[in-house]
């Protein structure tokens, strides 16, 4: 690891390893101690912070030293580009694999079969309740520190985008940005039955999964500017966006929402490879549509010639001027 380490991150940066224990904030269901996060340390004040997870059977220092050692078009690395950021590479828990043969690797939450996803679907449950309940901690000690919640980003590569799109869509407030690369949305399925955004949906009455209708909102998916309206004239606190929220918290036993959270304000940025041979484009596809559909601001980018990976160096300048929008300059 010295050795990446030595090749990948820029001279001058300060990285560290520090345990990460869910405490208080992060209420663990169970004793719920993660391993080291690789953290790049901001070399001017620090300003805002960007958390980033890895993908299935990778590691944060393993992924981290390689994302920030990547260089723009420009010859810059992300953290010559943003000095005042602070980079926080958390690393999954190792966790039995079932298609491995219950073999423990490193992985933000356990899954059988992304393109079948309704079989054996409740193996993602538990992981993805340890690990949304541990990034909601890892922010709120970000803010305690003294960085308002609008200058932190999320975000994640892979199994860490499903996972971290999921924490955030659970989350309470307005963040400042996510970063999602080659990714998808655990239970889209059930979200787009609620919005009645799905595919499949012939207007079938029963196809709200909590089995009741909310009027016309839910008929077709809103724009943006509608759904702003919404929120401008102060409407009602029920409807399939609350519906769909709620769901996603209560299958990770989290509460209810009674209106549409702040976060939903957060702009996101997603990038995915036409040659994805790991996590089909359409997935990506997919979780693009129900952000746009929950009311996010969502930049899409599709890389025709980019497989289970981001595109050097094309998608890492897209994600800098991303953060510079939603950020500001570094």
């Amino acid at each position: 690891m010295e050795d990446l380490l030595a090749s990948t991150v820029p001279p001058g940066t300060v990285v560290s390893g520090e345990i990460y224990e869910s405490g208080p904030l992060a209420a663990p269901t169970h004793g719920n101690v993660y391993p080291e996060p690789f953290i790049v340390h901001p070399v001017t004040p620090h300003t805002y912070t960007i958390i980033l997870l890895h993908g299935r059977g990778s590691n944060g220092p393993k992924f981290g030293a390689q994302f920030i050692g990547t260089n723009t078009s420009t010859g810059k690395k992300l953290p010559e580009i943003f000095p005042s950021a602070k980079w926080i590479f958390p690393t999954a828990k190792k966790r039995r694999a079932v298609i491995f043969k219950r073999i423990p690797i490193h992985q933000w939450f356990d899954v059988y079969d992304i393109d079948n996803r309704s079989y054996k679907e409740h193996l993602q449950v538990d992981g993805l309740q340890e690990t949304t309940q541990m990034l909601h901690g890892l922010i709120e000690e970000e803010v305690m520190n003294g960085i308002p919640r609008e200058r932190i980003v999320l975000g994640g590569l892979s199994q860490g985008c499903a996972a971290s799109m999921y924490a955030m869509l659970c989350y309470d407030l307005r963040l400042g940005g996510y970063v999602g690369m080659c990714g998808w949305l655990p239970y889209a399925k059930y979200v787009e039955d609620i919005l009645g955004t799905s595919p499949d949906e012939e207007d079938d009455e029963d196809a709200d999964v909590f089995g009741e209708s909310d009027d016309e909102e839910g008929a077709n998916p809103k724009t943006k500017g509608e759904i702003d309206k919404d929120h401008e004239e102060g409407e009602g606190t029920k409807g399939p966006i609350v519906e769909a929220i709620s769901f996603l918290r209560e299958n990770i036993s989290f509460p209810r929402v009674h209106d549409k959270p702040l976060v939903l304000q957060t702009p996101a940025f997603l990038g995915h490879g036409a040659l994805d041979e790991k996590v089909r484009f359409n997935l990506g596809e997919q979780a693009r549509d129900v952000l746009n559909g929950l009311g996010f601001e969502v930049t899409w980018k599709g890389y025709d010639d980019l497989g289970h990976w981001y595109k050097i160096p094309d998608e890492i300048d897209h994600i800098s001027e991303f953060l510079t929008g939603v950020l500001g300059p570094g």
